[in-house]
């Protein structure tokens, strides 16, 4: 899709409700990064309809989206030779403080957005994880898996 100079002037928004209720407004350009929402988005411009309502987004929450936006953003900011997704998302997730519980959790919100950049890097960034476990027992430890 390409975008005109009018458009980056003056950049239209979308508002995505997360499952927990919580209304984000961002730019049309992450919007249309997530497939549910670029679906919505162009079959609105099909049927040449302008809505001003709040799209759902089923099966993500606030936390995870907000995280999301802040990766997106970090990601779009890339110029070349600096860090690539996966580098972010590490640098990201540990100022979060965020655990291996919130990583799957964002794996299954990027699946369910159809970010395949994000999901991308999320599921290399677990596989790295489990890779550097020598034995079931350390993955255990790591992921805090109870035996039973």
């Amino acid at each position: 899709m390409s975008t005109t100079s009018s458009e980056l002037e003056h950049p239209k928004y979308v508002e995505l409700q997360t499952n927990d209720g919580v209304i984000f407004t961002v730019d049309t350009r992450l919007a249309l990064q997530m497939g549910p929402i670029r679906k919505l988005i162009f079959l609105e411009i099909e049927n040449n309809i302008t809505t001003t309502e709040v799209f759902p987004l089923a099966r993500v929450d606030a936390k995870n989206l907000r995280f999301i936006i802040k990766w997106s953003a970090s990601v779009a900011d890339l110029k070349e030779n600096e860090m690539d997704g996966q580098s972010i998302l590490k640098k990201l997730l540990d100022e979060d403080d965020a655990d291996y519980e919130f990583l799957l959790q964002l794996i299954l919100a990027a699946n369910y957005l159809q970010m395949e950049n994000l999901l991308q890097a999320t599921t290399q960034l677990l596989a790295n994880a489990i890779e550097a476990c020598e034995s079931v027992e350390e993955i255990c430890d790591y992921f805090n898996v109870k035996a039973d």
